[in-house]
Parts: structure tokens; sequence; C-alpha cells
């Protein structure tokens, strides 16, 4: 064995050097280490499902709030939280019948008082309380992955987020 010079030259005799396939090498260490960091950054914002800051959306209106995923995970248990403020009369959550091809109602808590339908929307009516907000949580679960257009919102003040469910 035999040891000459520097650089390539210090290698054993026999052994040759390979600085071109070593070169891809790192190109390749250096692209997964970049692919895993989004991956990581990507998670910890919540752009791959529940929790973080881009996973959940709010829908605000001047009788309460709609916080609801925005981006969720397929076969995987969500939730959707509704705040109504205080009021006198029956407060309504509505959703469309898109909403429920996205996600299935497994349980609402509290129970509504009672569940109507009219013009492609349905209305949730919780009993209001004129001396504290309402909080109200549907526990859902997702259906089908994809993009989903639904109509969510308190009473009359309906918008329509869009809803990504991973695969």
């Amino acid at each position: 064995m035999t040891l000459k010079g520097t650089g390539s030259d210090h290698l054993p005799e026999g052994v040759t050097e390979h600085r071109d396939f070593q070169r891809r090498v790192w190109i390749v260490q250096r692209v997964a280490w970049f692919a895993f960091g989004l991956i990581l950054a990507s998670c910890l914002f919540g752009a791959l499902g529940k929790g973080g800051y881009l996973s959940r959306a709010l829908v605000e209106t001047p009788q309460g709030t709609v916080d609801y995923p925005a981006i969720s995970r397929w076969n995987a248990p969500d939730e959707i939280h509704i705040r109504f403020g205080p009021c006198d009369a029956d407060c309504v959550f509505t959703a469309d019948a898109a909403f429920l091809k996205g996600f299935l109602v497994e349980g609402i808590d509290p129970p509504p008082k009672a569940v109507t339908s009219k013009a492609g929307l349905i209305h949730y009516q919780f009993p209001g309380d004129p001396g504290m907000p309402i909080d109200v949580r549907f526990r859902l679960h997702t259906q089908s992955p994809g993009f989903h257009r639904i109509r969510v919102g308190i009473g009359e003040h309906v918008s329509a987020p869009l809803v990504l469910i991973l695969p």
C-alpha cells in the first residue's frame, strides 16, 4: 500500500477516485434534505392536514364565527366549531349539500333544536341565549379526498370556502 502526494494521490494503490459520481451523490443528498425540510415546514404550518395555521379557516359574520377545517385528511375525524354571539332568537348554522358530500356529521354538541332544509341549504337551529355566547361543535369524518367548495355560515350570511381533503 502506497500513499502519494495530496488530493487523489492519498488513495491506496488500486483504489480509483470517482469524483463525478461523488458529486452526483452529494447533489441527490442535498435535494433530499431540501425536500424533507419542505415536508417538515409544511407539517409545522398545517399544510398537510390537522393542526397548524394553514389547516383551519374562519368565517366571521355579525352573529358569530365558524371555525372549519381548510385542509383535512381523508377518512380522519375533524371538527367545526361555531360560536354564536348572545342573541334572543334562535341561532342558525347553515351548510349546503356539498358540505355533506365532503364530511359525514358524526355528532353535534349540543344537539340542534331543529334541522330544516330550504333552497338547497340545511339550517341547524340552536336556542339563543341573550346573556352569553353559545359554542357548538360538529364532529365530522371526512368522506372523499379532493377539493370541495362548501357553503357554510350563520343565518343568512353564507360564504363558499374551498376545503382540501388530502388522501
